[in-house]
């Protein structure tokens, strides 16, 4: 197999593990998230009430998609939208006093199993995975030049 084959099978299947892997952990300690809205809701507690479109920008997906997972948060009692008065069509994520009642719970199993995950790489072979993963973004930036 070439090689540039193998590191995107690689990369593919990590991802999906990835996924499959926070969500077992989420659900193992009954935290009701999915890996998808525990991001959504994990940049709302780090960075605040984030209109839709931000959400979606800094996610890298459609609105659409945005869409579902913020629908899904507020059936859950999460977040809610606030309509902007001046433009209808825009929407700012809040988070409910259930959402931040979530943070310290969710953000220790996540981090508890991201170190899980990592466990057996040294420091150095970490940073050095990031290093490489950000070149291969960079890479696929459709602006880059």
């Amino acid at each position: 197999m070439l090689l540039s084959k193998q590191v995107a099978v690689e990369l593919n299947l990590t991802h999906c593990r990835l996924k499959l892997f926070m969500a077992a952990m989420m659900k193992a300690n009954n935290i009701d998230l999915t890996p998808e809205q525990f991001l959504l809701i994990d940049m709302l507690w780090n960075q605040g009430d984030l209109k839709q479109q931000q959400l979606a920008d800094e996610m890298q997906k459609d609105k659409n998609s945005v869409t579902k997972l913020i629908d899904a948060l507020e059936q859950k009692g999460l977040v809610m939208r606030q309509q902007n008065p001046t433009d209808r069509r825009s929407n700012t994520i809040v988070l409910t006093e259930k959402g931040h009642s979530l943070k310290l719970d969710a953000k220790t199993v996540g981090i508890s199993s991201l170190d899980k995950m990592l466990e057996g790489l040294s420091e150095q072979e970490i940073q050095s995975f990031i290093v490489v993963m950000r070149r291969i973004s960079k890479n696929m930036s459709l602006d880059n030049k």
